[in-house]
């Protein structure tokens, strides 16, 4: 892969080196690397660009010939549904995908939607959920194949929810697109800020004041621990623990409303801006926001009673790695935001052009921005979550269980569609 990469002509681009490939390397680098890095792909600027993301970045791109590339879904699934996107919204072409499906683009009939696959097993059939439901649901059609009583398939259908939020950034300073980029999904509104920012940042040379970048550590865990905090309540819900999900909810009830005090917004939203931040840290909340983390701590180590686990079922151990990352980061949150030095909470961005890379963790995982900026306005933007790739797994462990054992074990996962249709 070194060998690869070092014969490639290299682009700047701030947080990551764009390494240009030919066809052959493009594919062949896509065999080298591990499938479990793949962050995402997307089309700008007549190329196809791939990011793979271990302990950094690594961006490549191919030029499209005749709006077409080659595709990365026969060896990297992941990349199937960035290879779809990028024919609804940019026309280009992944030749040889494995799945040819629209993503985003709804119609009439079986052309823009194709058929399900019919049961194959003796009794078996079909039910279909969604994307509209009676109670407030997540706009997404689940196409489920049962066989006594067993789900043996399950299909996801989204683009429901498709704002295409990266085509809204389009001639918009940085600061002004940071409103649009933090709205993505609502359980990660400071993670994807973050990453624009750092994009915006990493594009323009742009170095953050020490304080900022403490207290965005600082709201990074915090959104996190929120996050936990949602999927574990719904999941022990779905499982018949009221009494635990109530709890847990209220933990997270009692966090948000002292983050309210703190940062003026329960999510922190439009905190985060390229540059540093909108609001600094009231110190005044800080005391509420160290109760309710105690009281999250504390609901959240029941998680681990042998009934709690028996009840969760197929969801035990995703729910039992939720609960350690509470424990983990809870503890540390006050501390960090006491500690963080005084100081200036923003600095100003050059008005460059230039391209840019920045990541930030959610609770799903990483998640990745990538901005093109001319003269300090966006001429072209990409925004990469790790849910398209949470729902395949979703889709694969789904085999086996009972329609009420994957209700507790989607509640747990928790993957947001909004997060995959953009």
């Amino acid at each position: 892969m070194a060998a690869l990469l070092a014969g490639a002509p290299v682009e700047p681009c701030g947080g990551a080196a764009l390494h240009l490939l030919t066809a052959a390397d493009w594919l062949r680098l896509a065999r080298l690397v591990d499938p479990a890095d793949f962050a995402g792909l997307f089309v700008a600027d007549g190329r196809a660009h791939a990011l793979y993301f271990r302990a950094a970045p690594l961006l490549v791109a191919v030029t499209l010939e005749g709006g077409a590339y080659p595709a990365l879904s026969p060896v990297i699934p992941d990349a199937g549904w960035y290879e779809r996107l990028a024919v609804d919204r940019e026309g280009a072409v992944a030749t040889g995908a494995a799945d040819t499906r629209p993503a985003i683009r709804h119609g009439e009939g079986d052309s823009a939607w194709p058929r399900f696959d019919a049961p194959a097993g003796e009794g078996a059939f079909q039910v279909g959920q969604g994307p509209v439901a009676g109670l407030i649901a997540r706009p997404v059609h689940r196409r489920f194949t049962i066989e006594a009583g067993r789900i043996v398939r399950l299909e996801h259908r989204h683009g429901y929810a498709c704002r295409d939020i990266a085509s809204l950034l389009h001639g918009k300073s940085p600061r002004a697109a940071a409103r649009f980029a933090a709205r993505l999904v609502g359980d990660a509104v400071v993670a994807h800020a973050l990453a624009f920012a750092r994009a915006a940042e990493a594009a323009g040379g742009c170095d953050v004041p020490p304080r900022a970048a403490a207290l965005r550590a600082a709201m990074l865990d915090i959104e996190r621990v929120t996050a936990h905090l949602l999927a574990l309540a719904a999941a022990l819900d779905a499982a018949g623990r009221p009494g635990l999900a109530t709890s847990l909810g209220r933990a997270r009830d009692d966090i948000a409303a002292a983050v309210a005090v703190l940062f003026g917004h329960r999510l922190m939203m439009d905190a985060v801006t390229p540059g540093g931040l909108e609001v600094d840290a009231r110190p005044e909340a800080l005391p509420a926001l160290a109760a309710a983390l105690a009281e999250a701590a504390a609901s959240v180590r029941r998680v681990g009673e042998f009934r709690v686990r028996r009840a969760l079922g197929p969801a035990a151990a995703l729910a039992r790695d939720r609960a350690r990352a509470v424990l983990a980061r809870g503890a540390a949150i006050v501390p960090a935001i006491e500690a963080a030095p005084p100081g200036e909470i923003v600095a100003a961005l050059p008005p460059v052009s230039a391209a840019g890379l920045g990541s930030a963790g959610s609770s799903r995982g990483m998640v990745h921005h990538w901005v093109k900026l001319h003269d300090g306005q966006i001429a072209a933007a990409a925004l990469m979550d790790p849910a398209p790739r949470l729902a395949g797994r979703l889709e694969v462990a789904a085999a086996g269980l009972d329609i009420e054992g994957f209700g507790v074990l989607e509640a747990c996962y928790a993957v947001p569609p909004g997060a995959i249709d953009g």
